[in-house]
């Protein structure tokens, strides 16, 4: 089996479009997961995942890429703690805010303490990824240390209770997100978010994909909204999409 083939039974099988991965990359992955797992080729691989479903579940979860932790990249989240959540939430308004790809939930449960701890309320903070484990372990809310090593000894002491090797999030956080299954390849876009978090997940895509779904988020976005990438995912020409940029990493709809 070829890797056009391969392509192919993996979106019939798991629901993932590869051609919108860059393929280099995604294949030496493949490639890794084969060895790892001593299977022969792709066809093994194939034959594996329709026939064992803890395997085809942890294929997809290791395929999506799932890696998080809390407070990632100081240099953001100071800046939407001091400029970003206080814009969007002046004069009393309650923003709906939307984190892409949220992976186990690092991010967005971020966002939802310094939300907690300013005072703010919101409308909605949305959270949503295409893998349905990673998102049942985000609503666990359960972490190991090297996830929370950015997070504030401050935040940690409050809102995580340990439990053996792991720390728990306490519900009081847990309660104020809403995840949701979602594909950002084919699922329609909610709009009239005030703030959306993209976050180190357009780095795997092709630069094609990745313009497309960057139109799509600022299609998503009310005016003045923000929209926020990876340290690796800069927008080139983000004059071009309607966006312009106010700080590392962060851009603004500009109308």
């Amino acid at each position: 089996m070829d890797y056009s083939r391969f392509k192919q039974q993996i979106h019939s099988i798991l629901g993932i479009d590869l051609n919108s991965y860059k393929e280099q990359q995604m294949q030496r992955r493949i490639n890794q997961w084969i060895s790892r797992h001593r299977l022969n080729d792709f066809s093994s691989l194939v034959q594996e995942l329709k026939s064992d479903q803890d395997h085809k579940v942890k294929f997809a979860e290791y395929l999506t890429i799932n890696t998080s932790q809390f407070f990632r990249d100081q240099m953001v989240f100071q800046a939407l703690g001091k400029e970003v959540l206080p814009a969007i939430t002046a004069g009393g308004r309650r923003p709906r805010i939307w984190s892409a790809g949220c992976s186990i939930g690092a991010e967005v449960y971020s966002i939802a303490m310094i939300m907690q701890e300013q005072e703010k309320r919101f409308r909605q903070l949305l959270a949503t990824d295409i893998d349905d484990a990673v998102i049942a372990k985000a609503k666990a809310g359960t972490y190991l240390s090297n996830q929370l090593q950015s997070l504030p000894q401050s935040l940690l002491g409050k809102y995580f209770v340990k439990q053996g090797e792991v720390y728990q999030l306490d519900e009081t956080i847990r309660k104020l997100v809403t995840f949701r299954r979602h594909n950002l390849l084919t699922d329609r876009y909610d709009k009239d978010f005030d703030l959306i978090l993209c976050r180190n997940v357009f780095i795997y895509f092709t630069n094609d994909t990745q313009r497309k779904l960057t139109q799509k988020f600022v299609e998503s976005l009310l005016p003045k909204g923000y929209f926020v990438v990876g340290s690796a995912e800069q927008i080139m020409s983000p004059g071009a999409l309607g966006l312009k940029r106010v700080s590392y990493c962060i851009y603004q709809k500009e109308r």
